[in-house]
């Protein structure tokens, strides 16, 4: 007679077996940072507060809120505003968080820097405003469409101030 048997233990762990993934590495805590990010319920509200003033003043514009890493959070296209204000909201807000300065001041820049011009999703002009918390971006807001960039700053700070309060 012939018999088969399995004499010892057999454990097989995922460790073991060829191609297993990795277990994941902890960071150390002195290796990482925080940051602070803008809620959307509070890029909405901004964003509403910026529309409304331009409305107010009978202004067709567009508005865009972006995260403090240039993310959108929210745009919104008023009635009437341009087809070209929605990217150039976006693109406004993005550069207030990137340069933490309205876009009016890097826009002044560019009679000595004319390449900044070229940096990839900015847009020097005004109508950004960038939103701080603890010394730090957490959000930038642009406006785009009214007739000109002083009352497009104008619109991005009327929705930076309700977050203000």
């Amino acid at each position: 007679m012939i018999g088969a048997g399995v004499v010892g233990t057999v454990a097989a762990g995922a460790a073991d077996s060829p191609g297993a993934a990795p277990a994941p590495v902890a960071a150390r805590s002195a290796d990482l940072t925080q940051s602070t990010h803008l809620t959307l319920a509070a890029a909405e509200q901004a964003a509403r507060a910026a529309l409304d003033v331009a409305a107010k003043d009978g202004r067709q514009v567009s508005v865009a809120v972006v995260d403090r890493d240039g993310n959108t959070l929210v745009t919104l296209r008023g009635d009437g505003a341009g087809p070209q204000s929605y990217e150039s909201a976006e693109r406004k807000a993005f550069t207030a968080v990137s340069w933490n300065a309205p876009t009016s001041e890097p826009a002044e820049r560019l009679e000595q820097a004319p390449a900044l011009k070229d940096i990839p999703g900015t847009l020097f002009l005004a109508g950004g405003i960038p939103v701080t918390a603890k010394g730090a971006p957490v959000a930038g807001i642009g406006v785009a469409g009214a007739p000109s960039g002083d009352l497009d700053e104008r619109y991005a700070q009327a929705g930076a101030a309700v977050l203000g309060r």
